[in-house]
């Protein structure tokens, strides 16, 4: 991994910055330990407030996604409990009182064979 071609860990201020982001992201999502894991985490809090400053209708975009995947996979709150955590944890996220974490992410992805930005 060239870690130039990385974004830098520092706000992200414009739209290129942003798109920056999310391709360093997509680079180094499937990190689960290391310097890269602890990047993936930082640059996720970086992404999630550049967007809630400049896409604050779409604050629940993830679990709205998650929502639909359910539905054509005919999958219920109780299929997802264990891979995101207990019931209870389910139930915050699909309620929107509880935003997703990278781990979880990462469990939808494979869970759902879609990109994790499709869950940012």
């Amino acid at each position: 991994m060239n870690f130039k071609k990385l974004y830098p860990l520092m706000v992200i201020k414009t739209q290129n910055d942003y798109e920056k982001a999310l391709r360093s992201m997509e680079a180094v999502f499937d990190e689960k330990t290391g310097p890269l894991a602890d990047y993936a985490e930082t640059l996720v809090i970086l992404i999630e407030h550049y967007e809630e400053e400049n896409f604050p209708v779409e604050k629940k975009q993830g679990v709205e996604v998650l929502k639909f995947l359910m539905e054509q996979n005919d999958l219920k709150q109780k299929d997802l409990v264990g891979s995101l955590g207990g019931k209870s944890t389910v139930s915050e996220i699909l309620n929107g009182k509880r935003p997703l974490n990278l781990q979880h992410i990462r469990v939808l992805a494979d869970k759902f064979h879609v990109k994790p930005a499709t869950f940012v």
